[in-house]
């Protein structure tokens, strides 16, 4: 196996002239994730969050967004990781299987007081950069069926890159801080048993484990070695059958943020061609005999099995993982938002007699051009339909204006002023940004 960490780490020192396309998708990227947090700080996972940390104890110079406060960096990660990721809203990387916004972007907000925008767009670029390829080496599929969750895994990486690249890292500092972060990989898929917060929290963890080992690396702390590529380093250890050779293809031509998509709804991804579909008929569910739905086993194991307690979730993170409640929901209320993972919403009889009508199956045809393709087919009644892309991605791409809509149902009364900044990112100084939201 080549030296893949030594690859990675000159591609965060190398990164060079990033074209306008590169640039835009950045600016879309964050937009899309920004408001994230200000609607997720209403949620009781969030709350809880809070409660738990002593804010007067600890202080520091680091903005702690939504709330405002200043606390040291791992807290600021903490917080915003963990609230980025609370409503499942957060962008997808289709290839990886993992949500590299909500670990990324916090890592770089953390130390973003006084940075000016251009370096945070290479910083994104290097994070998501590491963090995606890192995970398409994995081989998801395999990743999840030993029950990790990639967006934790692959994302305490992608922060530390990113992180690096705003400090100007040296190659053993950075070598180190990768050493000390494989000692913090950790995400469990264990979450879907009683739909725990646990997911919500993994992203956070990533974020606040990656300003850790930056910090040691840079007090002198020495990391281990290889940690990616070596006997008991990630990919050896967190998978099976990995490819090594993915996490470098394309470094410094292929840039990842060109291929991770918005997400419209608030819910698991591999759902989401469901929805599409969906939102796209005009029928009665009511008078619908019964859906049969088809997917891929990696999202099937995660969306659609045990098919009992799918049709029965009891709070939200069931329903964002339902893949019979989000269909049933959008057949009646044509729509899936926030609003509709509501305790009233969950359990509205209506919905539930629609998803009595739903079954789900994996479909070993529709794996073989997995990941590049997230297909779900629709059989409604007999007749069918088939979606191999969610909406959002770059091969059914939402417009600018489209994740503008999304940022003012999140943030309300704040967004334009956002919308204005992160327009002319590349020219702003993020202190500015913290100026209008402070």
């Amino acid at each position: 196996m080549t030296n893949i960490t030594e690859q990675l780490i000159n591609h965060i020192i190398d990164l060079k002239h990033l074209n306008s396309d590169v640039v835009e998708r950045c600016k879309l990227l964050f937009l899309d994730l920004i408001g994230i947090p200000f609607r997720a700080e209403k949620e009781e996972s969030s709350r809880a969050l809070i409660r738990s940390i002593d804010i007067d104890r600890i202080k520091g110079d680091s903005i702690a967004i939504p709330y405002g406060f200043r606390t040291v960096p791992e807290y600021s990660a903490l917080i915003m990781g963990t609230l980025s990721h609370s409503l499942d809203f957060d962008d997808t990387h289709r290839e990886s299987s993992i949500h590299p916004g909500a670990v990324i972007i916090p890592s770089i907000l953390s130390y973003s007081n006084d940075l000016d925008g251009k370096k945070f767009i290479e910083a994104m670029v290097c994070g998501y950069d590491i963090a995606c390829k890192l995970g398409m080496a994995l081989n998801p599929e395999k990743h999840y069926a030993r029950g990790f969750h990639g967006t934790a895994t692959c994302g305490v990486f992608g922060g530390v890159a990113a992180i690096s690249r705003i400090f100007d890292l040296d190659f053993d500092r950075i070598k180190s801080a990768f050493g000390v972060a494989l000692s913090m990989v950790s995400g469990s898929m264990q979450f879907l048993e009683n739909g725990a917060w646990n997911k919500r929290l993994h992203a956070g963890l990533a974020s606040r484990n990656a300003v850790m080992a930056i910090e040691l690396a840079k007090s002198g702390f020495i990391g281990a070695e290889k940690p990616i590529e070596g006997k008991y380093g990630f990919l050896n250890s967190y998978s099976e059958n990995a490819d090594p050779e993915k996490a470098v293809d394309g470094l410094g031509e292929r840039f990842e943020v060109m291929h991770t998509g918005v997400k419209l709804y608030p819910c698991c991804r591999y759902i989401h061609p469901a929805l599409d579909i969906a939102l796209n008929l005009e029928i009665d569910p009511e008078s619908v005999d019964r859906i049969a739905v088809r997917m891929v086993t990696a999202g099937y194991r995660i969306v659609g099995e045990p098919i009992g307690r799918k049709r029965d979730p009891r709070n939200a993170v069931d329903a964002q993982f339902s893949l019979p409640y989000a269909l049933a929901t959008a057949l009646v209320r044509k729509r899936f938002t926030v609003d509709d993972l509501s305790r009233e919403s969950i359990m509205d009889s209506r919905v539930r007699e629609v998803m009595k009508k739903i079954d789900v199956q994996a479909d070993g045809e529709l794996d073989v051009e997995y990941p590049e393709k997230w297909a779900v087919v629709l059989e409604i009644d007999g007749e069918e339909y088939r979606k191999d892309y969610p909406r959002g991605d770059p091969e059914d791409p939402a417009d600018f204006s489209e994740v503008e809509n999304k940022v003012r149902t999140l943030m309300n009364g704040r967004a334009e002023e956002i919308i204005g900044f992160v327009k002319k990112l590349e020219k702003r100084n993020m202190g500015e940004l913290f100026e209008i939201l402070f």
